[in-house]
Parts: C-alpha cells; sequence; structure tokens
C-alpha cells in the first residue's frame, strides 16, 4: 500500500512538473511574440521615420518657397514657389509641400481677377490643404489652409456646393484652433470668425460668436487682417465707434517683417473705412 502511495505521489508531481514545464513554455512563447510585435513597432516607426525625415531635396525646395512667399508682393514669386513645390521630388505625399501649395494657391486665388480664376485656385488649394490633413492630421498648417481655401471656395460657389464648402471649411477652422488657435496671428480664430459672421444662420453663421472670436484673435496678435475683419462686423453692427477703433489701430502700428503686405493693403483698406464712417 505504501509502495502504491508513492508511485500516486510519484505520478502527481510528474504531472505538477510537466505542467509546470508547459506553464514556463507558454509563457516564453508569449513572451517571444510580445518581443516579435515590439520590434516589429519599432522596425515599422523606422521606416516611416525614413520616408517622412527631409531629404537635402525637400530642404532646398521647401526653403525656395518660402523665400518666394515672403516676397508676395510680387504675385510672380508666388507663382514660381508653386512651380518649384510642385516639381519637389514625391511631393505628392510630402506634407511640407502640399500645406505650403495650399498657401501658395491660397493667395494667387485672393489676387486672381476674375471669379472663375478664384474658383479654381481656391479648390485646387483646398485639395493641396486635405492632402497635407490626410498625410499629417495632428499638425495645424494642413487644417488652417484647407479651411481658409474651403471658405474662399464658398464664396465662389453656388448651392450645393458652396453649401458642403461651408461646412467643411467650419470643420477645418474649428480642428485648426484646437490644435494651435495662435497659429499664423491667430490665423484659425481670425477665419473661423469670418466665416461666422458672413456664413447664414442655418450654416453657423453667428455674429456673436464671431465677436468672441475675434476679440480672442486679437488679443493674441493685434494682426492687420484680424482688425479689418473685426471692424467690418461691428460697422454690420452698427458699432461705428469700436470700428474706427480698431481701424486707427492699424494705421497706427508699425509694418510687421513677415506682414509687410497685408500691413500695407490694410492700412488702406483702413483709411477708406474711416472715410466712409466719418461723411
Amino acid at each position: 500500500m505504501r509502495v502504491l502511495r508513492v508511485l500516486r505521489v510519484l505520478s502527481v508531481l510528474r504531472v505538477l512538473s510537466v505542467l509546470r514545464v508547459l506553464s514556463v513554455l507558454r509563457v516564453l512563447s508569449v513572451l517571444r511574440v510580445l518581443s516579435v510585435l515590439r520590434v516589429l513597432r519599432v522596425l515599422s516607426v523606422l521606416r516611416l521615420s525614413f520616408f517622412l525625415m527631409p531629404t537635402e531635396d525637400l530642404l532646398a525646395a521647401v526653403s525656395r518657397a518660402d523665400e518666394l512667399y515672403e516676397q508676395r508682393a510680387r504675385p510672380e514669386a508666388v507663382r514660381e514657389s508653386v512651380m518649384v513645390l510642385s516639381g519637389a521630388r514625391g511631393g505628392s505625399n510630402l506634407y511640407e509641400v502640399q500645406w505650403r501649395l495650399s498657401r501658395a494657391m491660397f493667395f494667387l486665388g485672393q489676387q486672381a481677377d476674375s471669379h472663375s480664376e478664384k474658383r479654381q485656385l481656391h479648390s485646387s488649394a483646398a485639395d493641396a490643404g486635405a492632402r497635407a490633413v490626410a498625410l499629417n492630421p495632428a499638425r495645424v498648417e494642413g487644417h488652417f489652409w484647407a479651411g481658409v481655401n474651403l471658405a474662399l471656395y464658398a464664396e465662389c460657389s453656388r448651392a450645393p456646393r458652396g453649401i458642403r464648402a461651408i461646412l467643411r471649411a467650419r470643420s477645418e477652422l474649428k480642428r485648426a484652433v484646437q490644435i494651435a488657435e495662435d497659429y499664423h496671428g491667430a490665423g484659425p480664430l481670425r477665419v473661423l470668425a469670418r466665416l461666422e459672421h458672413k456664413a447664414p444662420r442655418l450654416l453657423g453663421g453667428n455674429r456673436a460668436q464671431s465677436r468672441a472670436h475675434f476679440d480672442r484673435a486679437i488679443a493674441i496678435a493685434r494682426n492687420s487682417v484680424t482688425l479689418v475683419y473685426a471692424a467690418e462686423l461691428a460697422l454690420d453692427e452698427g458699432e461705428q465707434d469700436r470700428a474706427a477703433g480698431l481701424l486707427e489701430q492699424i494705421i497706427a502700428s508699425p509694418k510687421e517683417p513677415e506682414w509687410e503686405f497685408e500691413n500695407s493693403r490694410d492700412r488702406e483698406i483702413a483709411r477708406s473705412l474711416l472715410e466712409r464712417i466719418s461723411r
């Protein structure tokens, strides 16, 4: 009997030891799988970083495009920047190229003479902004320039395209505000406020909200474009004293090197509006 008991105990111990070995093997296999997954993740990140890493050609194209955009008092310089960016190798898959294309074509659209040319340029610019968003949705530039151009495209378009563009513009600009409201002289707040001022109420128009966004933008940066837009809202609301005060700030403020073109243009706009107020 004792011998049988001993044998049973030994059998149980063998079973337990086998189970322990199996458990250890399972743990090891799980760890191996996890290690492989980690390695794959690291490799994928490295591969992604490799493709996203700027090359010398890309850096040269981007740098040249920025230099040309700074000379935007000459529209031909901006057109040249579009050619530089469009010629960048693999540019359609590069975030830094696409948002700059959207910015450059925005400017050309604003300066265009014909209604159809404006619509075409802002449509192409909005598409470039959308590609930038798809390439890197966490950055502000793509959302902002897509939103700006969609809003301007809506001004040149009839329903239902215009309606869709307004709704998309509002969504992109709100996202830009969430990411970096101070970008481009509080641009996301400025353009969202402008859209809320000009859009029909059914499509998000709200002058009270527009005023709040303009006030917030001005608190961040006393940008001449923001001041003009805020003054135009004040005039539409019958607040002539407020409008005059905003316009006088534009004339009194020194020009900013990065905004020299807009500052010069907006001073002329401010003088014209002040003359209208004084009549």
